[in-house]
């Protein structure tokens, strides 16, 4: 019972947030005129950046799998990257969900061990973001932009948190809170990976560049919408990315993020419009090719079911 009621108030608040943003897009409609400006060399250097970064959470699920002795070929490494991407898009764990289901069935790759293991990855994406996000601030601080000091202590509190949960500080157990327990198993998939340095440092890597390249994306997004901004406050709107996807009332960022990230652009004096239209068309090129790649890939929708059915 209490679960139904969860869910219809996880519904109620994104739907809210989704026509929030489709209220604001439709009052900021004329800042997008822009993108009919938009130059060749910009289209396809943003996508380059797209598709790099499907790569690269391609290449992460192969290292994840690979810890696990499963090897997936190349079609399985883009086309699940894509549809993950896709669907993630839309709903929260909808991507990771089918690609779970389509490990399990074609490589008996068990749910706990993938869940574990992509809750270690979130745990290490987390505590990269946190570091850039506190050398960002401090260097703007020490520019004297004090308006950033708050910053500075929610990204150095993040840090050390995330710091003692690396180093075994807590005593990690079994909890009945259904988010709680996602949690604990990420650490405890993340205290294995911990042992094996080669692959931590794989990963680091990886997330690494995924943060650098979608900075540098949003960056190219604000030069098509002529909004003048630094490479800087770019990884900064990256960094409160993976904060937003963990909120546990929504059933997708679709209008959150757009919506948050507009007003951390109000905050740093930039204007509400332009953090939530660069964030939202930053979306749309990365669904447009995602979803592109993913048709492309499509017959890895029907390999589950084929799975089930028996040789003659």
């Amino acid at each position: 019972m209490f679960s139904g009621w969860n869910n219809i108030f996880k519904l109620a608040v994104t739907g809210l947030l989704i026509f929030l943003l489709a209220s604001q897009i439709a009052k900021h409609q004329s800042n997008l005129l822009a993108l009919k400006d938009i130059s060749a060399g910009q289209f396809f250097l943003i996508a380059g950046i797209v598709i790099a970064s499907l790569l690269i959470n391609g290449s992460k699920l192969k290292i994840l799998a690979g810890s696990y002795n499963i090897q997936l070929n190349t079609r399985e490494i883009i086309g699940l990257s894509s549809i993950t991407t896709s669907l993630n898009n839309f709903f929260f764990k909808a991507g990771s969900l089918f690609t779970s289901n389509y490990l399990k069935q074609r490589h008996e790759f068990s749910f706990m061990s993938f869940a574990g293991t992509q809750g270690a990855d979130h745990l290490i994406l987390f505590l990269i973001n946190a570091l850039c996000g506190l050398t960002i601030s401090l260097a703007l601080v020490f520019e004297q932009k004090e308006i950033f000091f708050p910053l500075v202590i929610f990204y150095f509190s993040a840090a050390v948190f995330l710091i003692l949960v690396f180093s075994k500080t807590f005593n990690i157990q079994h909890r009945s809170n259904k988010f709680l327990n996602t949690l604990i198993r990420g650490i405890n998939s993340l205290y294995r990976i911990l042992k094996n340095k080669k692959l931590l440092c794989l990963l680091c890597g990886h997330n690494l560049l995924l943060v650098g390249l979608s900075a540098l994306r949003l960056l190219l997004v604000c030069h098509v919408l002529n909004i003048e901004i630094s490479f800087g406050y770019c990884l900064l709107f990256i960094t409160l990315t993976p904060v937003i996807s963990a909120i546990p009332i929504i059933h997708s960022d679709l209008g959150t993020r757009e919506l948050a990230i507009g007003m951390y652009s109000q905050w740093l004096g930039m204007g509400f419009q332009a953090g939530m239209l660069a964030t939202l068309l930053d979306r749309c090129f990365v669904l447009f090719w995602a979803i592109l790649i993913s048709l492309y890939y499509r017959n890895l929708f029907f390999s589950t079911k084929a799975a089930h059915i028996p040789k003659s």
